[in-house]
This record gives C-alpha cells, structure tokens and sequence, in this order.
C-alpha cells in the first residue's frame, strides 16, 4: 500500500510498522512526486494507493495567503522580499488545488491513466470529526 497524504500536521495516521509507503505532499498533489510513486510500485512492491485529502487545506486559496506566505519567508527564513515574492510567484500556481475533493478526484484519475493496473481509493479527512471517508465517484 501506499498512502499519499497532505504534509498537514493535524492528521496523523496509525498503522503498524512496514505496512504501506507513505508520500506526504502538500493537498496530497503527488503530481511532483512521480518518481518515488513509481520507485513504491517498481520496487516496493505496491498494488494499491490510499490518496488522501483533507478539508481546510493550506494549498486552496494560496493566493489569498500571498502576503502571509511573503512575510513569513522575510522574518522567518531571512529572505528579502523580492525573493519570497518570486518564489511565490512561480510556485503557487504549480500547487494550488481548488476544492480539495474535487482535486482528490482529479488526481485519483490522472494516477489512474499514469498507472493503469495500480488500484486508487480517493478518500477525504474530515477536521471536524476525526474521520476519514471514501470519496464517492460517478
């Protein structure tokens, strides 16, 4: 098995040691992460992938945090603003998701036609309740 979640530190999953590789991206997005699906099912092995968002994601709506994002990088990392600027620039659009059910689905489909033998299960992380759902596909 191999679990692609969001880097999000409010979830945590349980599971026992050597049970499934586990790829923790920003709004799940393993678009740029390929390599290491690839590596989990050509060399470890794996037949099935759990792809798991979660709502409240930091990766919706990223241009409305762009000033956050800038400022966090001045005082934090000791960028200067030009810089945090243009890496927000260039970055942002690669990773924003959109309604993140809807992008669960999205990549679930686009895994899907990537690794066609390779079974996805689109599912979602609820906040509120603690709760993790199969997302239900048409």
């Amino acid at each position: 098995l191999l679990v692609g979640m969001c880097m999000d530190n409010r979830k945590h999953l349980q599971m026992p040691d050597n049970f499934a590789f586990i790829i923790r991206a920003g709004g799940a997005n393993l678009r740029y992460s390929e390599f290491k699906v690839s590596f989990a099912i050509s060399v470890g092995g794996i037949r099935h992938i759990a792809l798991i968002g979660h709502n409240h994601c930091g990766m919706v709506n990223l241009a409305g945090r762009r000033e956050e994002f800038i400022k966090g990088l001045v005082e934090s990392a000791g960028w200067t603003e030009q810089q945090a600027q243009e890496h927000f620039d260039q970055y942002a659009p690669k990773h924003e998701i959109g309604n993140e059910a809807d992008f669960i689905l999205n990549e679930t489909h686009r895994l899907r036609e990537r690794y066609p033998k390779i079974v996805i299960a689109p599912m979602l992380y609820l906040v509120e309740d603690n709760n993790l759902y199969l997302i239900r596909e048409n």
